[in-house]
């Protein structure tokens, strides 16, 4: 019994052995292909640092560096859903809520960049399942909104319902933080955009109104023709220029008041950044 005790003792210690000098060949070799990467990568050889990076990982997935770089070389190849794909493995090292909420919004922003921009939101929405008061991910989708609505162009035409939807994120971006004199800003460029557009309803809806009370002029030798829907097309455009000037009215309002607190919320900035100096001293 004895004989055999200490047999399956060396058993157990060349079972050891052999996997601990398995383990040390596998950490050179994903070394190995590590550098490679690295060196493609400096050379800017995207395709090659993939593939060896890829190699390395395949030895030892938990390099978390490694899977980032390989994300960012596959950005550069603009291959994003490869590159979502490692950057969605450095999940597996996210210790806390807020680290997790950076993975997806990390992913999500490479998707702003390059489309579609519905995987994009799909993603902050994941960010904002952990942390809904993630105002980098609001602050995106909120972006996101302004762009499809034409806030971001001089000649793209406004898209009133994605305006809305903008309005209403940067507003909860504010509500978390008040002190966020770029949402001040950025809110302003979308209300800019919707009193473009809401002026230019109205004066349609005015140019509208007196085509309709003015009857056109009738052919040499006959009577003019009398349009009975006339007055009620009249009053129809006139409300609905009226309409469009409220709404004018409220957003030049909520403009000016835009305007002041992005001046308080970048004095408060200085004087905080004037407090934090003081103390260094």
């Amino acid at each position: 019994m004895k004989r055999l005790g200490r047999v399956g003792l060396m058993l157990g210690v060349l079972t050891l052995g052999g996997t601990f000098g398995c383990s040390d060949e596998k950490a050179e070799k994903a070394k190995e292909h590590r550098i490679k990467g690295t060196n493609f990568l400096a050379d800017k050889n995207y395709a090659e640092a993939t593939k060896e990076y890829e190699e390395s990982l395949k030895l030892d997935p938990t390099q978390d560096k490694v899977w980032e770089k390989k994300a960012f070389a596959h950005l550069q190849l603009g291959q994003t859903d490869a590159a979502a794909e490692a950057a969605m493995k450095l999940m597996d090292f996210a210790k806390t809520p807020d680290d997790k909420a950076g993975v997806y919004r990390n992913i999500a922003a490479m998707y702003a960049k390059n489309g579609p921009m519905e995987k994009a939101v799909q993603y902050f929405q994941e960010a904002l399942k952990i942390n809904p008061k993630d105002t980098d991910s609001l602050g995106w989708i909120a972006e996101m909104h302004s762009q499809r609505g034409g806030a971001r162009s001089m000649t793209a035409p406004a898209v009133p319902e994605e305006l809305e939807k903008a309005l209403k994120v940067y507003d909860q971006v504010i509500a978390i933080n008040p002190d966020s004199a770029n949402s001040y800003l950025n809110k302003r460029v979308v209300m800019a955009k919707y009193m473009e557009h809401s002026k230019a309803m109205r004066d349609a809806a005015e140019q509208e109104a007196i085509e309709a009370a003015t009857p056109p002029k009738p052919e040499k030798g006959k009577k003019a023709v009398v349009d009975p829907d006339a007055a009620e097309r009249v009053a129809a455009a006139k409300a609905s220029a009226a309409a469009h000037q409220v709404r004018i009215d409220q957003l030049q309002a909520e403009f000016n008041e835009m305007t002041k607190q992005f001046g308080e919320a970048t004095k408060r900035a200085k004087a905080a950044q004037a407090a934090q100096a003081s103390d260094k001293k």
